[in-house]
This record gives C-alpha cells, sequence and structure tokens, in this order.
C-alpha cells in the first residue's frame, strides 16, 4: 500500500501544527505549576507529564518519517511484485519507524491518563468516588500491561514486524494489536468520564464554571470518537489506509490539552483578572489573601509556613467558589473547628498543589475557635488556685 500524492506533506503540516498546540498547552501548565508551587515541589503528575511529553515528541517525529518514506511492509499483491532492492530498503526503514510510533503511541495515551487519575484522585480525596477512581486506576494499569503485551506478542519473532515482506500478516497490519489496544485505551476512557462528569456536574459551582469543566472534561469524548475512527482505518478493510495516523495524533493531541488545560486556568485568572472574575467567583486579591500561594508573593512568610487569613482564625460572612482551586469539599460537621499550621508541615500537606489549585472549590468557612473559652478558664483558675477538675466539678454542681 503506497501514499496517496500529496499525503506526506499534508500531514507534516497538520501533525507539527498540532505538536505545537500541544506542547504550548502543556508549556503553560508548567508556567503554572511553578507560580504556585515553585519548582521544586512539583508532583507526580508533573513528571508523568514530561515523560508523557517526550513521548509525545518521538510519536511525532516517528509518524512524520513513515509518511515521508516509502511506506511500510503493509504492501498490496502489486506493491509486492514492484520490490526494488531501494524500495525493499525504504519499506524496512519504514517499518521499523511504524513499530517506533505504535510503541511511543502507547506510552503517550496512557501517561495522559495516568496524570488524569492522578488529578481525579486528589479532587475525590475523602470522597466516596475515590474507591470508583481507584477501581479506574487498576484497569488502565492491566490495560497497559495488556496492550504492551499485545504488541510484542502478536508478532514473534519481533524482526518480522519490519519484514518486507512478512511471512505474517498481524506484523503489517496490527490488527490483533489494534483490537487489544483499541478495547482497553477505549473503555478506560469511558470510565474516567463516567466517574468524571457526574462528579462536576454535582459539585455546587455557578452554572457558568461548571459550563467551563464540563468542556474541559467533554473533550475527553473527542479522545473517544478520535481512538475510534483510528481503528476503523486499520481494521476495516475496504477503509484501511495511512488516514490512520492522522488521527493517532490528533487523539494525542486532543489528549495533552484535556490533561493540561483545567491546570492553565489558574494562571489565565492571574493574568487576566478583569475577564476572568466573573467567571471565577472571586477576585485574585482575595484569592491571595486567604490563600497565599505564589512562591514569590509578599503574603507568603516561608515555603513551610502558609497564613490562612488574620490573627487566629479565618472570618467570612459569604461562600467563596474558586474554578482553580477543587477538591473534596469540607466533611466536618463540627460547630466548632479548630485550625493549626505547623511550622514543620510541607507545602504538600497544605493541599496547596497545582492540580488541586486548578480542580479546587475553595469554600471559605466561618470557624469558632473557642480560644477565650479556654483563657478564661485558665484565668479563674490561676485566680483562685483551681485545678482544671474542679472548675468542671462547680460547672457540674451549678447546672
Amino acid at each position: 500500500m503506497s501514499f496517496q500524492p500529496g499525503f506526506g506533506e499534508s500531514f507534516k503540516r497538520e501533525t507539527w501544527i498540532l505538536y505545537s498546540v500541544g506542547m504550548a498547552g502543556a508549556a503553560l501548565r508548567y508556567v503554572a505549576r511553578v507560580r504556585r508551587l515553585g519548582i521544586r515541589h512539583l508532583q507526580i503528575d508533573d513528571f508523568i507529564m514530561m515523560f508523557g511529553m517526550v513521548w509525545y515528541t518521538i510519536l511525532c517525529v516517528a509518524l512524520n518519517e513513515v509518511a515521508s518514506g516509502g511506506g511500510s511492509n503493509l504492501m498490496t499483491d502489486e506493491d509486492i511484485a514492484n520490490l526494488t532492492p531501494s524500495i525493499h530498503a525504504e519499506r524496512v526503514r519504514g517499518s521499523k519507524w511504524v513499530f517506533v510510533s505504535e510503541h511511543a503511541f502507547i506510552l503517550t495515551i496512557w501517561s495522559f491518563k495516568s496524570c488524569m487519575l492522578v488529578i481525579y484522585s486528589r479532587i475525590t480525596d475523602g470522597l466516596a468516588q475515590k474507591r470508583l477512581i481507584n477501581y479506574c486506576a487498576i484497569y488502565v494499569a492491566l490495560g497497559f500491561v495488556g496492550t504492551e503485551l499485545g504488541l510484542f506478542l502478536s508478532c514473534i519473532p519481533l524482526s518480522n514486524y519490519w519484514a518486507a515482506p512478512t511471512p505474517n500478516p498481524q506484523c503489517s497490519n496490527y490488527q490483533h494489536y489494534e483490537i487489544i489496544q483499541g478495547c482497553f485505551s477505549i473503555t478506560a476512557d469511558v470510565f474516567m468520564l463516567a466517574v468524571a462528569i457526574p462528579l462536576l456536574l454535582k459539585i455546587r459551582l455557578p452554572t457558568k464554571q461548571k459550563l467551563i469543566l464540563v468542556v474541559l472534561f467533554g473533550m475527553g469524548i473527542f479522545v473517544i470518537v478520535s481512538a475510534i475512527l483510528t481503528k476503523v482505518y486499520c481494521l476495516v478493510p475496504h477503509l484501511i489506509s495511512y488516514v490512520y495516523m492522522n488521527w493517532y495524533f490528533r487523539e494525542a493531541t486532543v489528549a495533552i490539552l484535556v490533561t493540561n488545560l483545567p491546570l492553565v486556568w489558574s494562571l489565565l485568572r492571574d493574568v487576566f483578572p478583569g475577564i476572568l472574575r466573573s467567571w471565577t467567583g472571586g477576585s485574585k486579591k482575595a484569592s491571595d489573601r486567604y490563600y497565599p500561594s505564589t512562591p514569590w508573593s509578599n503574603t507568603h512568610k516561608s515555603r513551610g509556613s502558609r497564613g490562612f487569613g488574620v490573627a487566629s482564625h479565618v472570618r467570612s460572612t459569604r461562600s467563596h467558589y474558586d474554578i482553580e482551586e477543587m477538591g473534596p469539599m469540607p466533611q466536618k460537621e463540627d460547630s466548632s473547628v479548630s485550625i493549626s499550621q505547623r511550622s514543620g508541615d510541607s507545602p504538600n500537606s497544605i493541599s496547596d498543589d497545582g492540580s488541586a489549585r486548578a480542580l479546587r472549590i475553595r469554600q471559605e468557612i466561618t470557624v469558632t475557635v473557642e480560644e477565650e473559652a479556654r483563657r478564661e478558664s485558665k484565668l479563674i483558675s490561676s485566680a483562685h488556685g483551681w485545678s482544671d477538675n474542679q472548675i468542671d466539678g462547680r460547672k457540674r454542681s451549678s447546672a
């Protein structure tokens, strides 16, 4: 099977444009994360994203090497009859790049799935939905292992993947592998959306903010559509063509955007506070007052210590929601809650992580601290020489 005239140039133009968009989204993510956490406090999903970006780059290069060459070992009887030494060498070279692209695609897509699962895990921390995220993570891990095994075991020996012509059709059309990869990848995406979107819809947010989140995560539907179209051009006999590569890279690009754009929102809000204020339900000034997060912010006393407001408690007469910070809703039912921050706490322990900041709903709580009552008891005790037990006994007798 040969390329259509002009396919290589059009494919090159499309993929490198998409690559630029995808990498720009990832770069903005890291700008937002460094602003929020500092470069020394990047978290596990940031490093997973770096790993995915490397394989995303390799995927783009590999697909373009295939498209700009003479094709792969996926050949018709006519192609085989017309083989010459130069064409044979080009076919072998292209087949090797096809194998590299398939492996790069697996590592790229599963890296982005892992990033999303880490984010979902933070959102649902302390909630009942956390168990569903754990189940989803197990399924994604099993899917990764199954897909890798499908790639390496569908064609034995492995060198037949770049034999031209190959004695095993599975070494040229990858059909068994494509079925395994498609089943695991598509079902994992559906599972993740089935858990995430209902969770977002139930969150108490203004309609505008919900719409933004639903659109961002709803882009995952396009990832599923792209995956389905990829399999159509790989598996349907009369549609099999190199067009599958277009959909491979479109799927990967939308996946990297879906993973990174939610974390870019806080950066956009800082850059365009006037435009986005009505969409976020608050101002950056209020955010910095109660939740200072920028590493070089004047309100930051130190990286290990952080204030939650004025004096010893937070006062608020209204609920404040912020789309840039989303996490588990408070589960406390006590009438009085005491909040303290030890000087030795790490930045991670105070929940100022970028993904949580990108996807956390922050609600200011009115907190009543019974400091005055305790202070009064101590004064009475010291004035009369009473012990704490004596004070409790007098309270019970007077009652």
